[in-house]
């Protein structure tokens, strides 16, 4: 008995000792250099003399993203107008062999000293955002700026994580590629609007390559409003006509409506969806929201939209299959259209997959729903999703709502045969043939027009050698001409916005010469005082076979 007694206080001393040693080795391991290095794996390369170097953050499945980056910096040895510019980009280091090397791109210009390296530092859950500006901080020298911030919340923590280091010398710039939103990370959960630190503030050397949700929302808004065959109020029912186009040729297209008459609605409900799990969604239906109310109302001419907000706790959910609430803010909508006979505005601003499923809920309570709204949101949704991949992600004939969204660059500018422009070898964008797809070329001409911002501020035409501070590259990118930033870093408005519109085909309504038309998807650019023009019209359908035409 005494021996049982005796074993049980020593066995539970002997597992004490043990874990209280296994947690002093785990405490120790982490602590040692070599230890941490090998779990991080954060090790920034060397910057060889004379160079400089442009820190690329970002996930290490984000394959496609940097392929299209690539593809964009390389095609930036083409100026403006196609002919060849004095930038040298070697791409030899962009795509290596294995996996946990670091992919590198180098920039040249003919006449000056030093080269510009931009290299992919991936960014995983040990190897996190922070840790790789504090390694990059430690190196000498410091990058001349970090590229990253590919969405609103990343980019918050990036700046917030560059802001709050210490830098031995001069702070790098931070460039932002695709982060849109105004306003980012309330302190409140379930606030909405302007009611959060401005994203471009956060780290006051920043400068931001795309639109704003403002922007974009003031944009889409300009644009359905001055469409007839979009835009609120009072309709007559469409019909058919031909138009030709660049890209595919006599097809069909939508006619103008009937005549409007707004008087006779002084006030027109519409609806917003907030997904309250998404700043960029809370941010952008606020901005819409706020574009509605300003460009609507007796001054306008036009009927003002008294619009409603229906919040959405939380987006996850199935592809098709709308969540809960988003059953209920579907039933809501249906319940509460104008007349028969009058169309209203849906803001929907979130990406594919919420979007699809609120949308997919309002046909299947109303078929001809498409017929009494039209939706609109920013850069959320892809031109891919409707164009390349629309098989599976957006299959039109069940999902017939007309949609006005957002692109940073011309999403169909394939290089067209017979241009005197030449592209790098390898990197020609080829248009697909009629009724063929091929991915949108909206990331690879954004990443070009980065290039050559950037370009003009590494290599300034007044000088032999490539600028060695980030103050320096901040001055000649404020300095551009035309300018492309604000006082802020903010991109400019009127600097290539564009316009895509999926017109869907309602039943009864297709041709007899394109009897299987699914939808027309348009392009649409805004050209100064001209305001919004036309620039590629692709059909989209099947045959009865069910293939592409």
């Amino acid at each position: 008995m005494r021996v049982i007694l005796w074993g049980q206080p020593m066995r539970r001393l002997s597992w004490l000792v043990l874990f209280s040693l296994a947690i002093a080795v785990i405490f120790t391991a982490t602590r040692l250099p070599w230890f941490r290095g090998t779990r991080t794996g954060v090790d920034p390369r060397p910057v060889p003399a004379g160079d400089r170097e442009i820190a690329w953050l970002h996930n290490p499945t984000s394959f496609e993203s940097w392929d299209n980056f690539v593809w964009g910096v390389k095609r930036a040895e083409m100026a403006e107008d196609g002919t060849p510019s004095e930038l040298e980009v070697d791409d030899a280091a962009a795509f290596p062999h294995r996996t946990t090397a670091i992919p590198e791109i180098v920039i040249r210009r003919k006449g000056y000293e030093g080269s510009l390296r931009i290299r992919w530092y991936k960014v995983t859950d040990e190897a996190t955002q922070e840790a790789w500006v504090n390694a990059l901080a430690a190196r000498d020298p410091a990058p001349l700026a970090i590229l990253g911030g590919w969405s609103s919340d990343r980019a918050k923590e990036l700046a917030d994580a560059m802001r709050d280091t210490v830098w031995p010398r001069s702070r790098p710039l931070l460039f932002l590629g695709t982060a849109t939103a105004d306003k980012v990370d309330p302190e409140d959960n379930n606030a909405s609007g302007d009611q959060g630190p401005s994203l471009i503030s956060v780290y006051d050397q920043s400068f931001r390559f795309c639109f704003t949700n403002r922007q974009m929302a003031d944009a889409v808004t300009d644009f359905v409003l001055s469409d007839p065959t979009l835009r609120p109020g009072s309709i007559g029912w469409p019909g058919l006509l031909a138009v030709p186009t660049a890209t595919a040729g006599p097809l069909v297209g939508l006619a103008a409506l009937a005549a409007e008459t707004w008087a006779d609605w002084p006030s027109f409900p519409a609806f917003a969806i907030e997904w309250k799990d998404d700043p960029y969604s809370t941010d952008l239906s606020f901005k819409f929201r706020e574009a509605f109310l300003k460009r609507t109302g007796s001054a306008a001419g036009l009927p003002r939209l008294d619009m409603e907000v229906n919040p959405v706790p939380f987006s996850t959910g199935r592809m098709n299959r709308p969540n809960p609430v988003e059953t209920e803010v579907a039933e809501h909508i249906l319940n509460n259209l104008p007349p028969p006979g009058t169309r209203t505005v849906l803001v929907v601003p979130s990406v594919t997959a919420p979007t699809r499923r609120v949308l997919r809920a309002l046909v299947q309570g109303n078929p001809a729903v498409g017929r009494r709204l039209v939706a609109v949101t920013g850069d959320g949704l892809g031109v891919n999703t409707f164009f390349r991949d629309r098989d599976f992600a957006w299959p039109v004939r069940s999902l017939p709502i007309p949609i006005a969204m957002f692109t940073h660059a011309d999403p169909f500018a394939w290089d067209t045969p017979g241009n005197a422009a030449i592209p790098p070898h390898g990197y020609e964008l080829d248009p697909p043939a009629p009724g063929a797809v091929r991915s949108s070329t909206e990331d690879i001409q954004l990443f070009t027009r980065l290039a050559r911002v950037v370009a003009a501020g590494v290599f300034p035409p007044s000088a032999t050698a490539i600028v060695r501070t980030p103050d320096a590259l901040a001055t000649n990118l404020h300095s551009l001409k035309p300018a492309f930033f604000d006082a802020v870093g903010n991109r400019l408005s009127g600097s290539g916005e564009h316009i895509v519109v999926l017109r869907p085909i309602f039943p009864g309504e297709a041709p007899p010469s394109h009897p299987h038309l699914d939808a027309m998807l348009e392009v649409y650019g805004h050209r100064g005082l001209q305001g919004w023009q036309l620039l590629h019209s692709r059909a989209l359908g099947h045959n009865q076979a069910g293939q592409p035409e």
